[in-house]
Parts: structure tokens; C-alpha cells; sequence
């Protein structure tokens, strides 16, 4: 089931949707690449479902496929950042 709601995406329909692991996913976040999640809490048991904006789906995959072309983090966060760089 897709979970979408309001402009935002649950945290593991980011994750199946841009292809990209956990890891990757918290990296990405830490180094200011991807936004943080916003945690609410869950009505149906224990624990919080984590949402990240729709945005970030895009984001994700547009860093998987720099990674995969061997592209640095540096570079990757300078066109993210929308600066001209010299390829």
C-alpha cells in the first residue's frame, strides 16, 4: 500500500521508490542533502511512521543516479545546490 498524504511520503515508500537503502537514506539526511523526517505518531500500535516531503522521492533518486555515475558528495551537493560545475 502507498502511503502519500498532504505533500508528504512515508519513510518506506521513499525508500521503495527511489531505490535507495536505510543507510543511504540517513547518510543523505546527516550531510544536509535530503530533509529530516517528521515523526508522527502512530494511531495503530507502538511507534512513529516518519514522513519525508514528496520532494524528497525526486531527490533521492537524482542522488542514487549521480552516485552511480561516480560522482563526489562534494559535486553532487554543489548541482543540488544549483551551481555550474565543469563536468
Amino acid at each position: 500500500m502507498s502511503i502519500e498524504t498532504n505533500g508528504k511520503v512515508e519513510m518506506k515508500e521513499l525508500l521503495r521508490k527511489s531505490g535507495i537503502s536505510p543507510c543511504d537514506l540517513h547518510n543523505w539526511v546527516n550531510r544536509g542533502l535530503l530533509p529530516t523526517a517528521c515523526g508522527r505518531l502512530n494511531g495503530r500500535g507502538p511507534g512513529c511512521e516518519y514522513y519525508y516531503p514528496a520532494w524528497a522521492v525526486e531527490r533521492a533518486s537524482d542522488i542514487k543516479r549521480l552516485r552511480v555515475q561516480g560522482f563526489s558528495m562534494q559535486l553532487i551537493r554543489r548541482i543540488l545546490a544549483g551551481e555550474k560545475v565543469g563536468l
